[in-house]
């Protein structure tokens, strides 16, 4: 499984190869034909990138993108982006968006480290990741997988 390749591919490498800037000095490989999760690039770009990688993969190539939480209140803004993936020959395509619940209160969206309505830090944080849609992304995957959610940006300019 990719997930957790990512990282034990990383481990190996640095145990023979040491630390390289920007090769190795995360906890984890991008997968895939990923543009690095922690490049901060638009969501076009992104998919203008990717679409050119895509023939290339012969296990999988999703291109995905990080947004902000509120885009749920921009449908428009969503169906240009998924439109522009399409028209870009993009295969599979994902618009990934952070959604929290609190587990006491039941409130629901993007949620620092506490509830902004009650206080809670009993959080449950839906992410997708690498096709998985996990609610404990911390404990659903590996220390890599979990660094490399953490590093993401949002593709929004």
């Amino acid at each position: 499984m990719a997930e957790n390749l990512c990282y034990t591919a990383m481990k190996k490498f640095k145990a023979k190869y040491g630390e390289i800037e920007n090769v190795s000095d995360r906890e984890y490989f991008t997968n895939s034909i990923h543009v690095p999760v922690w490049h901060d690039i638009s969501v076009f770009d992104k998919i203008d990138i990717e679409s050119q990688l895509t023939g290339y993969s012969s296990a999988g190539c999703i291109t995905y993108v990080e947004v902000p939480s509120g885009v749920k209140n921009n449908i428009p803004a969503l169906e240009t982006i998924v439109n522009y993936a399409m028209d870009h020959d993009i295969p599979y395509f994902a618009v990934n968006t952070k959604l929290d619940m609190c587990e006491d209160c039941g409130y629901q969206d993007e949620i620092g480290e506490s509830c902004p309505e009650c206080g809670s830090k009993n959080i449950s944080r839906l992410r997708r990741v690498t096709g998985y849609l996990t609610g404990s992304y911390k404990d659903a995957f590996n220390w890599g997988k979990q660094k490399e959610t953490e590093d993401r940006v949002e593709h929004i300019h």
